[in-house]
């Protein structure tokens, strides 16, 4: 088994991620192979790159002491700018603008941690967890999206403090768990990275790749794989990725409803600036 190269060819849900990978966010990856054998091991050792996967595994763990509610002072400011925003045709979109809404702060809070990439996935995770709960079902115009949108990113917010104390004490041990699960299938089933960062191992493999498949991600596969005992059932030649250098310009997809929101965003920040001012 050579490897193989996921590609991003549709704009995929704005959830939190795909349940059989973990969770893992894939509207923010790209360059995600399968890797066997020396070069396999070799991507193991680099403890680095388990901090997207244990923070995500970690959240509902730490859930059941932190699960503070919305502070009134961020849902009233946030709401009362929703219907000034939507008032102004600003398409506000729950499950595209919550999470961006959610880890505005995040670098400027992480910027002292003892470990940058740590809080900087913990961050992450929490907010998905949070904006998935908030967004799933949201049926509604402009202000009622927006308002979830605020109830999400607010309750993440309150519980943001909790949640980075809680995975500090069980991170370590999450980070050596992941790493001994990626060695153990670098000699067999291989481990699935995704720039540079641990996914997802062994026996969960092919669960994982079918559902990348059926969530509109092409598979392209550059040798003869054999992924677990079950392998990856059907022809994956109809899901493979053009091998040219349009290949690169599908991954634009699914960063269009991120910039937009980025875009609200920003003008949002500014305005609440100015009014602060």
């Amino acid at each position: 088994m050579a490897g193989i190269l996921v590609c991003l060819t549709a704009a995929l849900p704005a959830s939190a991620g795909v349940e059989e990978c973990g969770n893992i966010r894939f509207d923010e990856l790209s360059s995600c192979e399968v890797r066997v054998t020396a070069e396999c091991s070799a991507s193991c050792s680099e403890l680095g790159i388990y901090k997207t996967a244990c923070a995500t595994k970690l959240v509902p763990v730490c859930k059941t002491e932190c699960s503070l509610s919305a502070e009134a002072t961020c849902t009233d400011g946030c709401t009362t700018q929703c219907k000034t925003d939507c008032d102004r045709g600003i398409n506000v979109i729950c499950s595209h603008n919550c999470f961006v809404e959610c880890t505005t702060e995040r670098d400027v809070k992480c910027a002292g941690a003892a470990d940058v990439a740590q809080c900087s996935a913990t961050w992450d995770a929490n907010c998905d967890s949070e904006c998935d709960a908030q967004c799933v079902t949201v049926d509604g115009d402009c202000y009622q999206h927006c308002v979830e949108c605020c109830g999400g990113s607010c309750t993440a917010d309150a519980n943001m403090d909790c949640q980075t104390t809680c995975q500090d004490e069980i991170f370590e041990e999450c980070e050596h768990e992941f790493r001994a699960n990626c060695n153990a299938s670098c000699s067999g089933d291989g481990a699935l990275f995704c720039e540079g960062k641990y996914v997802i191992s062994g026996s969960q493999l092919p669960a994982c790749v079918n559902a990348l498949l059926a969530q509109g991600v092409s598979v392209e596969v550059e040798a003869e794989v054999s992924i677990g005992p079950d392998g990856v059932s059907g022809d994956l030649a109809a899901g493979m990725c053009a091998a040219s250098p349009g290949t690169k310009a599908s991954l634009a997809a699914p960063f269009a409803a991120l910039a937009a929101a980025a875009g609200w965003l920003a003008r949002r920040r500014r305005r609440s600036s100015d009014v602060s001012r």
